[in-house]
């Protein structure tokens, strides 16, 4: 029978412990780097998860004591206040409307991103959050209306500084009304605000208007006639009204 020679058994064993020491030394290495890796990665979920529920907690309350011109969005060089009182605001959503219209910037927190994006844009403490709902079919800009949700009947205020151009009705909603408004310095831009109920009295074509302060109506019934989409990303039945604008020819 063939057997090793004695030196070479002494030499192999003698040769394994260096080998295993190292191999057990890059096992350490390496599982400790991974634990450093996850620690860390921990840490940063947490961090973020904290600003993140900081900034959802301080939410309400801030809205509550919003300005009534709270800003919602800008169209170009121009200002679009909030037509519904702060605190009565149950959602908002971006949607397209047709190719015409001038794309809204929206201010705040974009709800349907990425969170951590938001908070490197600094909106992360803003009281106004927003959706950017699907197209449904529609075309133009995705943020070329804005749909401001409130309880059937809260009242609706001018949400530029400008002048009445036209009341006419709303072809979406049978009885609801569509006001046109110049703004101010803006004579070849129309603001218009639509799903609006009972027109206040006084309200009509060339009646001033100031942001914020001047009321123009209530908001419509619509959910009573149909499913509004901005009951699929809020709380109630989506009722609201809808900024736009555009500019004419």
């Amino acid at each position: 029978m063939l057997t090793r020679p004695k030196k070479y058994e002494e030499e192999r064993t003698a040769a394994d412990p260096p080998r295993r020491k190292k191999r057990h030394r890059k096992s350490s290495v390496f599982w400790r780097r991974r634990m450093t890796a996850a620690g860390l990665l921990a840490l940063v979920a947490a961090l973020v998860t904290a600003v993140i529920l900081g900034a959802g907690h301080g939410r309400a309350a801030s809205l509550k004591e919003a300005s009534p011109t709270l800003i919602l969005a800008r169209a170009g060089g121009l200002d679009i206040s909030t037509p519904i009182r702060p605190r009565q605001i149950e959602g908002l959503g971006y949607h397209p409307a047709g190719n015409g219209l001038v794309p809204l910037s929206p201010r705040g927190r974009n709800l349907s991103g990425n969170p951590l994006i938001t908070i490197l844009s600094g909106e992360a403490g803003s009281p106004v959050g927003y959706f950017l709902m699907a197209s449904a079919g529609r075309q133009g800009p995705e943020t070329g209306a804005l749909d401001v949700g409130a309880k059937a009947g809260a009242p609706v205020y001018a949400p530029v500084s400008g002048t009445i151009t036209a009341v006419r009705p709303d072809p979406l909603l049978e009885g609801a009304s569509v006001i046109e408004i110049q703004p101010d310095g803006s004579p070849q831009e129309r603001v218009a605000v639509a799903m609006l109920g009972r027109i206040k009295n006084g309200v009509g074509v060339d009646s001033p208007v100031e942001a914020g302060r001047t009321r123009l109506g209530t908001v419509a019934d619509s959910s009573s006639v149909m499913k509004n989409q901005l009951s699929s990303y809020t709380k109630g039945p989506g009722d609201h009204v809808t900024v736009s604008v555009y500019r004419l020819d």
